[in-house]
C-alpha cells in the first residue's frame, strides 16, 4: 500500500501548493500578504522537518482563512509526522469538502482512506478511496488501495459474524444449561415432594390402620362383653326359671326329669299350664284361708256382745 509520505515527496507539496494558489478564483487572488507569510513559513519548516513550526504556522492561517484547502491539506501531513492521525484525518477530509481541485480533492481523500486502513476502519477507508477514484477515476493506487480496503473489510465483516454467532451461541449454551440446571432442579424438588407425599400417605396408612385395629378391638371387646351380658342374663333367666320349677326328688335322675319335662305335653294357645294351674289353686286357697279367718273373726265378736247383752238383763 502506498504510504502518506512515501508516495509525495516535499518538492510534491511544493508544486501542489503553488498551482492551487494560481488556479485560485478571482475573489481569493487576493489575499492578505500575513496568509502568504505563514503558508510559506509552514512549508518551509516542513522541509526541514520542524513540524512543531509547521502545525503552529499551518493552524495560523487556517484561523485566518478556514476554507484554505491547501493549509488544510498540508496541516493533516504535518499532523500525520506528529503521530497525530484522527486529527490529521479531520483536516485531509476538511481540505477535501474546501478544494476546488479534484486532484487536490482526490489526494486528500486517498491520504484519508490510508489513515482509516491502518486504524483497520475499513468500511471508512473504502468510502474515502471510492471518493478519491470519483475525483481522479485514473488513480490506480487508490483503485488497489481500495480492492484491499474491500478485502478487509469482508474478512472483518465475517469475522464480527462469527464473534457474534459464536458469543451468541455461548449464550444460548449458557442458557441451555441453565434451563438444564432449572430442569434438574425441578426435577429433584417434584422428586423431593413425590417422595414427601409417599412419606405422609404412608403415614397415614399406618395411622389409618392403627385406627382401624383400634376400632376393631373395640367392637371385639364390645361383642365379647355383649356375648357375656347375653350369656349372664341367659344365666339369670335360667335360674329364675329353675326356681319357679319343683326341686328334683332324691334318687330322680336328671336324665328323667328332662324325660319327664320332654314327654309332657305342650299347653295349647289359650291353655293353663300346669304350673299356672297350680298356682291359680294356691292362691284360691289363700283366698278362702282369709275369707274364713274373716268370717270366724265376726262370728267370734259377735258372740262377745250376746253375752254381754245378757249379763246386762
Amino acid at each position: 500500500m502506498r504510504q502518506i509520505l512515501k508516495n509525495i515527496s516535499i518538492w510534491s507539496y511544493f508544486f501542489l501548493a503553488l498551482p492551487v494558489f494560481a488556479q485560485m478564483p478571482i475573489e481569493k487572488a487576493n489575499i492578505s500578504p500575513q496568509v502568504k507569510k505563514w503558508v510559506n513559513k509552514g512549508l518551509k519548516a516542513y522541509e526541514r522537518a520542524d513540524y512543531d513550526t509547521a502545525e503552529l504556522a499551518f493552524r495560523k492561517v487556517l484561523a485566518t482563512d478556514p476554507l484554505n484547502a491547501v493549509a488544510a491539506y498540508n496541516l493533516g501531513l504535518t499532523e500525520v509526522e506528529l503521530n497525530k492521525n484522527l486529527e490529521a484525518a479531520h483536516f485531509f477530509k476538511k481540505a477535501a469538502k474546501a478544494a476546488s481541485d479534484q486532484d487536490l480533492k482526490s489526494k486528500a481523500y486517498f491520504n484519508q482512506g490510508n489513515i482509516w486502513y491502518h486504524k483497520k476502519k475499513y468500511e471508512q477507508a473504502v468510502d474515502a478511496y471510492k471518493n478519491a477514484l470519483r475525483n481522479n477515476p485514473e488513480d490506480e493506487e487508490a483503485r488497489y488501495n481500495l480492492a484491499l480496503a474491500q478485502m478487509k473489510l469482508k474478512k472483518q465483516q465475517k469475522k464480527n459474524r462469527n464473534k457474534k454467532n459464536n458469543k451468541k451461541n455461548k449464550q444460548d449454551q449458557k442458557n441451555q444449561n441453565k434451563n438444564k440446571q432449572n430442569k434438574d432442579r425441578n426435577k429433584k424438588d417434584q422428586n423431593k415432594q413425590n417422595q414427601q407425599n409417599k412419606d405422609e400417605n404412608k403415614k397415614n396408612q399406618k395411622n389409618n390402620k392403627q385406627k382401624d385395629n383400634k376400632g376393631n378391638q373395640r367392637k371385639k371387646d364390645q361383642s365379647s362383653k355383649n356375648k357375656q351380658n347375653k350369656g349372664d342374663r341367659k344365666n339369670s333367666s335360667k335360674n329364675k326359671e329353675n326356681k319357679t320349677q319343683p326341686k328334683q326328688k332324691p334318687g330322680e335322675e336328671k336324665g328323667q326329669n328332662q324325660n319327664s319335662q320332654q314327654n309332657k305335653p305342650k299347653p295349647r294357645k289359650g291353655q293353663l299350664t300346669p304350673q299356672q294351674v297350680k298356682q291359680i289353686l294356691v292362691a284360691l286357697k289363700n283366698k278362702e284361708q282369709k275369707t274364713q279367718k274373716k268370717i270366724k273373726a265376726k262370728i267370734l265378736k259377735g258372740s262377745s256382745k250376746k253375752n254381754k247383752q245378757d249379763k246386762d238383763w
